[in-house]
């Protein structure tokens, strides 16, 4: 592929102007180097903050922002969570972080297709093999479209938007119903390009496709090829003291993290992709030094070189960082930044450094 190729050739100009500017951003490791920072769900909901349509135009505000006094520049959405209560909300949201010179994500965590009248038909409902009925030929398939016809209607009022679509994440564990337990490397790799070709088919044209499975284990199992993806994204969470150190094998998590982010930069600049950071946190951002160490070293050259050697970083880095939302409901769930943390000057001397960019 050439520099700058994208995977629809017919994207609109708005597309491949964010294309060009996530991968400018990701070599700009090179020299001056810029990561930008985002969360999911930024301005609809927070930490005793959630909107509706009935908040349209009003002032845009980011418990980041109340906390540390910064807005994210890449703002998350989920198609599951857009209704007739907050979807223009949603889509005006999108138009004014576009505007501002955002970035949009928009994730999917889709409901189960197969009503086997056993689970909850939500994402994690794993009580069906639900890949293998809803692709072409198969009993569901009908159900299927009728959910990929009302996603490509959504993304058709917003098409003047270009967007970082990430469907199917974190297929390489089974907690979704997309997982590896719960389908062949066959029927995911056909799910996947089977969206992507159906909505290009629907005329849509404004989006950039991520890949992003979880960041444990082998990053291109059930990959689905260079033709079908744009961003190489990775997903990792830390649970918190003994059980991250469960999770990585009694391996310091935090140089597995960091071996990660080197793992998927080198392969975006391999394979003429954007790396990102799809999805990232650890909730109540509670461990020590958790920005500037965790996160900050861990994208930047010096960190990687740390790793690596002096020169040997790879051309990319992560575009993007993604923490994931803030709980309105709960003052301890939260993934980003909140008003009295213990960690908000951490986070204050992180930005200090002028690598991270907000809104």
């Amino acid at each position: 592929m050439s520099a700058f190729a994208q995977i629809d050739p017919n994207a609109t100009a708005a597309t491949k102007m964010l294309r060009k500017k996530l991968n400018d951003i990701s070599l700009s490791i090179g020299k001056n180097q810029k990561i930008l920072l985002g969360q999911q769900n930024a301005f609809i909901e927070g930490q005793n903050r959630k909107l509706n349509n009935s908040n349209i135009k009003d002032k845009f505000e980011s418990d980041m922002n109340d906390a540390v006094g910064v807005h994210p520049a890449v703002v998350g959405f989920d198609f599951s969570e857009i209704n007739g209560e907050n979807n223009k909300l949603i889509a005006y949201q999108m138009r004014e972080i576009h505007r501002r010179g955002g970035v949009v994500n928009l994730s999917w965590h889709a409901p189960a297709f197969v009503k086997d009248l056993i689970g909850n038909n939500s994402s994690h409902d794993i009580t069906a093999r639900v890949v293998r009925h809803i692709l072409p030929g198969g009993k569901h398939h009908t159900e299927f479209l009728l959910k990929m016809d009302s996603l490509a209607a959504f993304l058709g009022s917003v098409k003047d938007v270009p967007l970082v679509f990430r469907p199917w994440h974190e297929h390489n564990f089974s907690w979704f119903w997309w997982g590896n337990m719960h389908c062949s490397e066959k029927e995911f790799i056909g799910l996947w390009r089977f969206t992507v070709d159906y909505l290009k088919s629907k005329g849509v044209h404004n989006l950039l496709y991520a890949y992003s499975p979880i960041s444990l284990g082998n990053y291109f199992d059930r990959y689905p090829g260079d033709n079908y993806v744009d961003v190489f994204g990775i997903d990792h969470f830390f649970r918190g003291g003994y059980i991250d150190h469960l999770a990585y094998s009694f391996i310091s998590p935090l140089s597995d993290w960091r071996k990660s982010v080197l793992e998927v930069s080198q392969a975006a600049v391999e394979h003429d992709k954007i790396p990102a950071v799809t999805e990232f946190g650890l909730e109540g951002c509670y461990y020590r030094k958790f920005w500037t160490d965790y996160v900050s070293w861990s994208l930047e050259k010096e960190g990687m070189e740390a790793i690596k050697g002096v020169g040997l970083a790879p051309k990319k880095a992560p575009a993007y960082i993604l923490l994931w939302r803030n709980n309105p409901n709960s003052r301890r769930n939260h993934y980003g930044p909140v008003p009295g943390n213990r960690n908000n000057d951490n986070f204050k001397l992180m930005m200090s450094k002028k690598i991270f960019k907000g809104l």
